[in-house]
């Protein structure tokens, strides 16, 4: 028996047999069958995003289908005889689930496509019998050494750790590679690609096959991430650019102090903002054209579709890129627009803010140029970066000067930031040692935890000791990580003094991973978890079956994922404790909520709905919120929520924003408007001990 029931397996619990399963069934919801009442008008229609395929014909469809089913059942007789099958089974897997998806999700633009599914159909039979042969690596992969004087692009997949589906990637081989030895650390530069609607996994994959793509540097592999493929490389979409990295690690070499991202309309976007969030991870930042932000990129700086209200301006601070400009301090920046091109404001605006707080980077503009990249300045971008390559960065970083706004993004070099006074509120650190002498000296604002980790550059710090001073305090501090490298915590107390924190503590706050807002949740492993029973009301089962239903629907077909779904009576110890739980259900019908529900801060009954210190007709109102989960608070507890950005955002990758913060009351009888599930009537953020303000 799973540890969430033990304390209550008293409780009884009975309903009628048919309603136990209605709610897995996609025809026929809970709600049809408690009330007949009808549902709210429907939403607004948007484009889908991909837009739906044309139709191929039968006999073309079947001969897919077949071969897919066939090499399907090879690859898993293959990988149960295979002693390694996690590592070269999604590199198969990858190619098969395109197809699938193309079949299922009639994502065929072209009839030419057919053919490309075949091809990948082909190099998936290719593969497994060379796994089977015993290749790995680049050789699986399709790496040609007696080719090696042109590069070479190929594609691969990994594990997505988010929902467990296989996600595609490509990769260019630099020519002279098989002349080297094998155990030479290489440069990366990766490559983030542009909007395409209905650039989904066939397209993407055939054109990773074949194209080597906008640049090949001299010795330098280039990554080619597909990132989810349509969300300018944010929430899960940026996870992926991470975990394709990994998957790149166990490729080749990577020397990890070269490492660029790089990338060019929606992908100068993607570029932008992982530069400035995480800008110590990169070697360079080589962003072209793309948006910088909401607001002004869909020109509404006049009038907006929707109330920007004082939560909505912090939730912009997520992804908009000015907040956090200060941050490419820390990293290299040569940026690119054409010269008539209508995104080159976005870079325009980085630059003069960049000027305005006291520093300058290279900013190449191609003459005459639209949204497109000359020759020129592709020559001279790369002449910059290979610069750059040439030059060994010191480590630890002499100086570091790092601005978040969330603990999603926390970290610069040796820095990390683990405790803020206020979330959306800038918390900044400026940060210098000197390593010889073995001084570090700290300024902070908006800081209430801090970590020092040297673990990447392995410095220990002299044997006199270290001589810490932050915010004008001297701290006595000792090693308390167990890796190479010095490592400490520091925290502060309400008293405003600083301590060092020898042991983590079990205190309830906002930290890296668990900060919030919902959208935060989608981000790493998830499981959605139904309800066994219906809701005590029919208006709010009616909009909780949408919404489950519109969850699933969107990760799969937004998100190109697979989703994880149990009901809460086969929710598993282990899901528990790996995941964040997607409750769907009031605190009556899930047993999960039920089981907790005297520990979350929402209080939900049959007869009233309260949020701090108002109260809301439970018959026409429903809570959405994230929250620690109580019985794992290292994972959040979401309840009755999928990612907040709705149809109203497949216009514009710059749309893709949260659109609801830690916690909100829906009015279900209004209609979904594309942008928010129902009428907003009441949200906020939880303050930093996960706490409701009265």
């Amino acid at each position: 028996m799973s540890l969430l029931f033990r304390n209550r397996c008293a409780i009884a619990v009975t309903i009628v047999g048919c309603l136990l399963f209605a709610v897995r069934l996609p025809n026929k919801t809970l709600a049809q069958s408690i009330d007949a009442e009808q549902p709210p008008a429907a939403a607004p229609k948007y484009n889908l995003l991909p837009p739906r395929g044309i139709e191929i014909d039968s006999p073309s469809r079947q001969a897919l289908q077949k071969r897919l089913d066939e090499l399907s059942a090879t690859l898993d007789e293959a990988a149960n005889r295979s002693v390694d099958a996690a590592t070269w089974r999604p590199h198969v897997a990858v190619l098969l689930r395109a197809v699938r998806l193309a079949i299922t999700q009639d994502l065929f633009y072209k009839t030419s496509q057919v053919d490309d599914a075949n091809k990948l159909l082909d190099e998936a039979n290719r593969r497994i019998a060379a796994a089977t042969d015993g290749k790995r690596g680049l050789e699986l992969l399709g790496f040609d050494p007696d080719n090696d004087s042109l590069a070479q692009p190929l594609v691969g997949g990994f594990v997505s750790r988010i929902d467990d589906s296989f996600q595609p990637f490509g990769v260019v081989v630099p020519a002279g590679y098989n002349s080297k030895p094998a155990s030479t650390p290489y440069r990366l530069d990766v490559w983030l690609h542009g909007r395409g609607d209905k650039t989904t996994e066939i397209p993407f994959l055939s054109e990773r096959m074949t194209k080597v793509g906008q640049y090949a540097p001299e010795d330098t592999f280039v990554l080619h991430p597909f990132g989810r493929h349509c969300n300018a490389f944010k929430f899960a979409g940026e996870t992926d650019v991470y975990e394709s990295i990994d998957a790149m690690k166990d490729l080749v070499p990577v020397d990890s102090q070269r490492v660029s991202i790089r990338g060019f309309s929606m992908g100068g976007a993607g570029c932008w903002h992982l530069a400035v969030h995480d800008p110590t991870h990169w070697m360079a930042a080589n962003p072209g054209a793309g948006f910088v932000d909401t607001i002004v990129y869909q020109g509404w700086t006049k009038a907006t579709p929707f109330e920007v209200t004082p939560t909505m301006q912090k939730l912009f601070r997520w992804y908009d890129v000015l907040p956090w400009v200060e941050n490419l301090n820390d990293t290299r920046v040569v940026a690119y627009s054409g010269e008539v091109d209508k995104q080159k404001r976005a870079a325009d605006r980085v630059v003069e803010q960049a000027e305005n707080l006291g520093f300058k980077f290279p900013y190449v503009i191609g003459a005459g140029m639209g949204h497109k990249i000359d020759k020129d300045s592709a020559a001279a971008i790369d002449t910059q970066l290979a610069t750059w390559a040439k030059k060994v960065t010191t480590l630890p970083e002499p100086k570091l000067q790092f601005t978040t706004y969330t603990l999603r993004y926390n970290t610069a070099g040796w820095v990390r930031v683990t405790g803020m006074q206020e979330h959306w509120t800038a918390a900044t650190v400026e940060a210098s040692i000197e390593a010889n002498e073995g001084r570090i000296e700290l300024n902070t604002t908006g800081v209430t935890h801090l970590e020092l980790d040297f673990s990447r550059s392995g410095w220990a710090g002299p044997l006199t000791g270290i001589d810490l001073s932050i915010d004008g305090e001297k701290l006595d501090v000792v090693d308390s990580g167990n890796q190479p490298g010095f490592q400490c915590r520091l925290a502060k107390l309400s008293s405003g003094d600083w301590v060092v924190e020898h042991f983590r503590t079990k205190e309830l706050r906002k930290r890296p991973g668990l900060q919030g807002p919902i959208d935060d949740a989608f981000c790493d492993r998830f499981v959605i978890v139904l309800p066994s029973r219906p809701a005590r009301h029919g208006r709010v089962q009616r909009w909780i079956d949408r919404e489950t239903e519109y969850l699933q629907q969107r990760w799969q077909r937004l998100m190109r994922g697979d989703v994880q779904v149990v009901t809460d009576r086969e929710l598993t110890d282990d899901q528990i404790a790996t995941s964040h739980l997607i409750c769907f259900g009031d605190f009556s019908s899930n047993r999960y909520l039920f089981n907790v529900a005297d520990s979350l801060p929402i209080r939900w009954t049959r007869n009233e709905l309260v949020v701090a210190d108002e109260t809301f007709d439970p018959a026409n109102h429903a809570p959405v919120f994230c929250y620690p989960n109580p019985l794992n608070p290292d994972r959040y507890l979401v309840v009755n929520s999928g990612m907040t950005f709705r149809e109203f955002s497949n216009v514009s990758n710059s749309r893709q924003v949260a659109m609801l913060p830690d916690f909100a009351v829906i009015d279900v009888t209004d209609q979904d408007d594309s942008i928010y599930p129902g009428t907003i009537v009441k949200q906020g953020f939880f303050n930093e001990q996960w706490q409701l303000e009265q």
